[in-house]
């Protein structure tokens, strides 16, 4: 993209324009994959593209690393913020290696224009590699659940802690808890009166 600011440029592998139809050199794995990443890093493109233009994002929640503040099908409300505007305990929405995550910074550190901060999932238990204002994209500032907005918790309550644990250790545990609720949130939606 001509002219555009770091933290929109992506690298295109030239296999993915490949047909892979008419060039039989490419196989069906290679090719979905590349399909995938190139998908990917589209998203994160033209999700910087909307926070820089018009400041606000919306993404529903597809990953379990946030679980307890954060569910598989929450929608998230992302507001472009200045690296120097984040906390500690705030939630952002940064790309990586093609991928979009949203993850609690747990702490920030650097000078003026070199600054960084480090990430953690809720749910992992290992940081992330520290993140650069190039790779930040926006700040949560609300999620949507059970048709409410209400502003992330800056913290996990005792309770919180235990169920991230849970969620760490065990893949399983993890299936279950997010089928569990979906199904609780479909059996909600069902007796809830409807409303014109």
């Amino acid at each position: 993209m001509i002219g555009a600011p770091n933290w929109m440029s992506c690298s295109v592998d030239s296999s993915a324009l490949r047909d892979p139809i008419t060039d039989s050199s490419v196989p069906a794995k290679q090719f979905e994959a590349v399909t995938l990443e190139t998908t990917n890093a589209a998203k994160c493109d033209l999700a910087g593209q909307v926070l820089h233009s018009f400041g606000t994002l919306r993404l529903r929640v597809t990953g379990s690393s946030m679980i307890p503040s954060l569910w598989p099908g929450d929608l998230l409300l992302i507001h472009r913020q200045d690296f120097g505007r984040i906390s500690a305990g705030d939630i952002v929405l940064f790309a990586r290696q093609g991928r979009l995550f949203a993850h609690r910074v747990v702490s920030t550190a650097g000078d003026r224009g070199n600054e960084q901060m480090v990430t953690q999932g809720d749910a992992l238990c290992v940081s992330d590699p520290p993140i650069t204002s190039a790779e930040l994209l926006g700040r949560v500032s609300l999620v949507l659940r059970a048709g409410k907005w209400t502003p992330p918790r800056a913290g996990l309550s005792t309770g919180g802690h235990l169920l991230a644990a849970l969620v760490s250790r065990s893949v399983r545990a993890a299936g279950l808890l997010v089928r569990l609720r979906s199904v609780c949130r479909i059996q909600r939606e069902q007796e809830a009166p409807c409303e014109s």
